[in-house]
């Protein structure tokens, strides 16, 4: 920097005008270092509230196709309301719902109780948005499911005691009812489903757990209470319940991170205001028979009573 004394008509000494144009120079570099760290973080919190084609996925409980017209409608439905563009698919099993949620290519969707307490802490971004919501046999609308042990009543089984050494069905190791909870049920009963049991099959589907069991191919199963309400309704009063698990929460409708704050919180308000008759819900009972009655907007913490039935530590 030029101090060459410059003297001016009074015979003072003055510093040359360029250190005032260093120190200008300095304070534009450090603007530009401030917004290079910032700008990017504005622009994409600005591109993401620019984001309209999300993907709206479920999870395979029935048959995929049954599922992806069960979903549709609600996919078009929240398009309609907001002008987005919401596109429907269903994924081959519960992990893939969980791999595509963490790397994006899934936006929202329905994920089960058990898979949504057992990861949602570990997917970045995660949000929920709102409980899916059943119907039951008497009206009442209620955010809570069962699990059941079932037999056929032509079948000698009768308690849980009785399955030893049987063939038992599964659904999924991420199905809450049709895996998690029974064998929590069975483990409070001093029973561990992989020695107790005989043969242990994974099916995959609740619906899958019903056939084998009409057939003959395996001695018991778990399933949904809603699975099992269908079978009847199908196939009349030939299946017995061994077990019952206390109320189950259902599962949680979720946000991933490419869904802006702001776009969250319109689809919590367009989820709750579905009513039981609405074309989404409808869609829900007649490709699924699903009791599907809405969304209620609970909190992160309605599923903490899953989480210590699980084993899973919850924060204070």
């Amino acid at each position: 920097m030029d101090i060459t004394p410059n003297n001016g008509a009074n015979g003072k000494v003055k510093l040359c005008s360029g250190f005032g144009d260093y120190a200008r120079l300095g304070f534009l570099l450090f603007l530009l270092v401030l917004f290079s760290v910032f700008l990017p973080v504005f622009c994409r919190e600005t591109s993401a509230l620019e984001k309209t084609e999300y993907i709206l996925a479920a999870y395979p409980a029935n048959d995929p196709k049954k599922v992806f017209y069960a979903i549709k409608p609600l996919a078009d439905h929240i398009s309609s309301k907001t002008g987005w563009e919401v596109r429907a698919v269903v994924t081959r099993n519960y992990e893939e719902m969980v791999q595509r949620l963490t790397d994006g290519s899934v936006d929202m969707g329905l994920m089960s109780s058990s898979s949504y307490v057992r990861f949602a802490g570990s997917i970045p971004g995660l949000s929920y948005i709102a409980t899916y919501m059943e119907m039951d046999e008497g009206g009442e609308i209620s955010p809570f499911y069962r699990s059941v042990i079932v037999a056929m009543t032509s079948s000698p089984l009768k308690t849980a005691e009785d399955l030893q050494g049987k063939r038992f069905a599964f659904t999924n190791t991420y199905s809450t009812s049709g895996y998690v909870i029974p064998a929590a049920m069975l483990g409070a009963r001093g029973i561990e489903p992989r020695t107790f049991l005989g043969k242990i099959f994974f099916l995959g589907r609740h619906d899958a757990v019903i056939e084998a069991l009409r057939a003959g191919s395996v001695d018991a199963g778990a399933v949904s209470d809603g699975a099992l309400a269908t079978a009847r309704r199908r196939y009349g009063d030939v299946f017995r319940e061994i077990a019952v698990s206390e109320p189950i929460p259902l599962d949680a409708f979720v946000a991933g991170a490419t869904v802006p704050c702001g776009h969250r919180e319109i689809l919590r308000e367009i989820l709750i205001s579905l009513s039981p008759d609405s074309v989404p819900m409808e869609a829900f009972r007649r490709n699924l028979d699903w009791p599907a009655a809405g969304f209620r907007a609970l909190d992160d913490s309605f599923y903490d009573p899953l989480r210590r039935a699980m084993g899973i530590r919850t924060e204070k």
